[in-house]
């Protein structure tokens, strides 16, 4: 496990493979309208694909559930990297953005990725 923070009454933490269950957990109770339209596969597919390309990923939980995160997939040369914030509903103005922002940055420069692209 990766180092933890604290904003807002929640726990910011990089996850392990193991914590996918929680990030597919995140991933489901979000609008799924805006972000994997009408299909529960591609959620899981997704969430496969991030574990089998050894993407970095974020959590941060509030009473023990994930709300919000970021992951970060390096590409191939393992130098750059896309990244992407998602919070749920209700959770948008607790901070979480900007620290996860600065979460990515960090973990970005432990793996010595030189650019990383965060998606809007």
């Amino acid at each position: 496990m990766g180092a933890v923070g604290v904003v807002h009454a929640a726990e910011i933490r990089v996850l392990g493979p193991t914590a996918i269950e929680d990030y597919h957990a995140h991933l489901m109770r979000l609008d799924r309208m805006s972000i994997f339209p009408g299909d529960d596969r591609a959620i899981d597919a997704h969430c496969l694909n991030l574990v089998a390309a050894g993407a970095i990923l974020i959590g941060a939980y509030v009473k023990g559930v994930m709300r919000a995160s970021a992951e970060i997939m390096p590409d191939r040369t393992a130098r750059r990297a896309e990244a992407a914030i998602t919070v749920e509903n209700g959770f948008h103005e607790r901070g979480f953005e900007r620290e996860l922002t600065s979460r990515i940055i960090d973990e970005a420069r432990r793996y010595h990725l030189s650019d990383v692209r965060v998606q809007e």
